[in-house]
């Protein structure tokens, strides 16, 4: 049997294991003496075994696609900037430093949480199950679910449908690299993301939180301009709005003086008004005082009134025999009684 091993191994397959099936030639012969059967191997066919993992995994991939397992995992939103990061591999091996790698190198602070597994043999399905469950209710934005190259029976385990489901039962995105270049795996088909080796994964890692970063930059300078562009137009606001201010405080300044000769010009002109209307009256009240009753009256006037005296008789036709009158003098009245001409 070491010899199907050896050619299996030659061929890209890798080493036989439990489950492996193959179809080979030879030869059956009895030992005479012990009677034991024995097989001489004469040729094996590693096409046969690669056609038949080929097929597994195909029946596979379409029995966990009708039931929606494969896209599960993927319909989840991929966080914009994944800097929390749970990593499923085996610790301390070339895929986990190589991935690890890719986030040291960059400027970014990415913190790590590892889930160590073992990535072959018959328990490695359950086991990076296992694993990969652990991480269903840590804080991370992201599981990477990585492997280093090997040969397909050793990249085997990433066909195990026990993978694929429990990639599907976790609420967080994952992104597979799983070390081969040639086929996709039912791990590949199952998670959000599928990328060649682990440093790819890394890289990918990588490169999402630097475009976001870009993007965050961009953005900034965007803003830094348009707030710029904003200042600069406000500046010439403010500047024009001074100017006008400043124009209108001149104009201000010239009403003011304007205002002030006209109170001036006002309050003279007032106490012309009133001292030409002062002298005005005074004149007049000589005036009225020179004509006044008492003044006439003793100039040698009198005056003629009815009997009441409230009636000022101003001529002769309003008078009749028999009326009597009062006569004012400047010394006094006299009564007297109308007669006949």
């Amino acid at each position: 049997m070491l010899g199907v091993d050896q050619v299996l191994a030659d061929t890209g397959l890798g080493g036989l294991r439990d489950g492996i099936e193959v179809r080979l030639r030879g030869t059956v012969g009895v030992e005479q003496r012990s009677s034991v059967l024995r097989l001489s191997l004469l040729e094996i066919d590693p096409a046969f075994t690669a056609g038949r993992l080929a097929i597994d995994r195909a029946q596979l991939i379409r029995k966990l696609s009708a039931d929606g397992t494969l896209d599960a995992n993927g319909s989840l939103a991929m966080p914009l900037v994944p800097l929390r990061i749970g990593l499923v591999t085996s610790r301390g091996s070339a895929a986990h430093g190589d991935f690890i790698d890719q986030l040291r190198r960059s400027p970014y602070r990415f913190a790590v949480k590892s889930a160590h597994t073992s990535v072959q043999g018959e328990k490695a399905p359950e086991r990076v199950a296992v694993a990969l469950r652990r991480f269903a209710s840590t804080q991370v934005d992201i599981v990477a679910l990585v492997r280093g190259g090997g040969s397909q029976l050793d990249l085997s385990v990433f066909d195990s449908e026990t993978v694929a489901r429990a990639i599907a039962a976790l609420p967080i995105p994952v992104i597979t690299g799983l070390g081969h270049d040639m086929d996709r795996s039912v791990a590949d088909e199952a998670a959000s993301r599928a990328e060649k080796t682990p440093s790819a994964a890394g890289e990918w890692v990588v490169n999402r939180v630097r475009d976001f970063a870009d993007r965050l930059d961009r953005a900034r300078h965007l803003i830094r301009r348009e707030g710029q562009s904003a200042l600069q137009r406000h500046q010439h606001l403010l500047r024009r709005a001074a100017s006008d201010i400043g124009g209108a405080a001149t104009a201000l300044r010239r009403q003011r003086d304007a205002l002030g000769r006209l109170a001036e010009d006002i309050a003279g002109t007032s106490r012309r008004v009133v001292s030409d209307q002062t002298r005005l009256l005074a004149s007049l009240d000589d005036w009225f005082s020179a004509v006044g009753l008492e003044q006439t009256l003793r100039r040698g006037f009198s005056i003629v009134t009815s009997r009441d005296g409230k009636t000022v008789v101003k001529s002769a036709g309003e008078v009749s025999a028999g009326d009597r009158l009062i006569i004012r003098f400047a010394d006094g009245t006299v009564q007297v009684e109308a007669m006949e001409s």
